[in-house]
């Protein structure tokens, strides 16, 4: 391979890995502030439940999978569905700042879940 090309394709690995790290830090943050968000910007109220719709298959499969291929991730799994139970919860909820209270402590458990499955299976040598 010319030097050139190595040094772009190099220059490509380092740009799609920093572009992960934004990707990965900021999008569970992005998520997170969602609902604080909403106070200022116009969102129908029916996006917290396709939210959910959408957050509740991706998370059972993926926890799922892993804490029954790894019985330690059993952790992960009843962490990540405390944060969905929570964000469910919140659909309920009687006041807005309640809604979004809890949902954001739902969030951050489904967050801290998956992030700890990730971790977990780096280790492990599993890819999913």
């Amino acid at each position: 391979m010319r030097a050139i090309s190595a040094q772009w394709l190099d220059g490509l690995a380092i740009s799609l890995s920093a572009i992960c790290v934004v990707h990965c830090l900021a999008l569970p943050v992005a998520l997170a502030l969602l609902p604080a968000l909403s106070h200022w910007l116009h969102v129908p109220e029916t996006v917290h439940v396709w939210l959910l719709a959408c957050a509740l298959p991706v998370s059972v499969m993926v926890l799922g999978r892993t804490a029954h291929r790894q019985r330690a991730a059993r952790g992960a799994l009843l962490m990540g569905m405390s944060g969905l139970a929570l964000m469910g919860a919140a659909l309920f909820a009687p006041s807005e700042t309640l809604e979004t209270v809890v949902t954001l402590g739902g969030a951050t458990l489904l967050a801290s879940a998956h992030v700890r499955n990730w971790r977990r299976r780096s280790r492990c040598g599993h890819a999913l």
